[in-house]
């Protein structure tokens, strides 16, 4: 599947960010009265927007989810985003798409400055024509940030794909007009990837490098 324009989910697919987010919620939901039942089940903050997660997952009227989130990031911001690591493969794979003329853009729901502060920490930044975050919380949506990232790349979208870790990820292409390929770090729930209709799924950066190639 030789694509010139790939575009990548940032948590649970470029880097493993879990440790810093899960650490977090749980502090925040137990501080605020909320069950986090366990780290299996936190694990659907993991790629979402957090407004839409919060008031799936809990409930939670526009108001309550904001103080939420609010009470979130600001220990996010202080602490939790430097508990996170490439993931293994990640830099391997970006270098041969470079040097085969790929353009590669970021493409997440996480806040923008986050995920260029990581880029820029770990060294990625380099092996990427754009990075596409969100905004604000209006302008989180994955369909609105792909379609960003891909005018951004001038791609053409039957020469495009999505590489991601979560339902939202597919969709979010596949409204776009492009298709996604599920990248399985561990944190979908079951049937996730066949239900919201991934091209392939892959288990590491070694399996996305053959697809990306076109060797498999």
């Amino acid at each position: 599947m030789y694509k010139r324009f790939v575009l990548f989910d940032f948590d649970g697919t470029l880097f493993d960010t879990s440790p810093g987010i899960l650490r977090c919620m749980r502090t925040v939901l137990e501080r605020n009265g909320y069950d986090w039942h366990s780290e299996k089940w936190l694990h659907r903050f993991i790629g979402p927007p957090i407004i839409d997660a919060l008031k799936e997952y809990y409930g939670m009227d526009d108001a309550e989810a904001e103080r939420v989130k609010s009470e979130y990031r600001e220990m996010y911001r202080a602490e939790g985003v430097y508990e996170c690591s490439p993931m293994k493969g990640a830099k391997e794979c970006l270098q041969r798409l470079r040097e085969a003329g790929v353009k590669t853009a970021v493409a997440t729901s996480k806040p923008y400055y986050f995920a260029e502060q990581l880029l820029a920490l770990y060294k990625f930044r380099e092996y990427f024509d754009a990075v596409c975050g969100a905004e604000s919380d209006a302008h989180s949506g994955k369909a609105e940030i792909v379609a960003r990232a891909l005018a951004e790349l001038k791609a053409d979208k039957s020469d495009s794909v999505m590489v991601g870790d979560r339902k939202y990820d597919i969709l979010g292409a596949k409204a776009c007009g492009i298709p996604c390929i599920a990248f399985d770090s561990g944190f979908a729930e079951e049937g996730e990837y066949e239900k919201a209709g991934a091209v392939c799924v892959v288990k590491d950066y070694e399996a996305l490098t053959a697809v990306l190639s076109g060797k498999a």
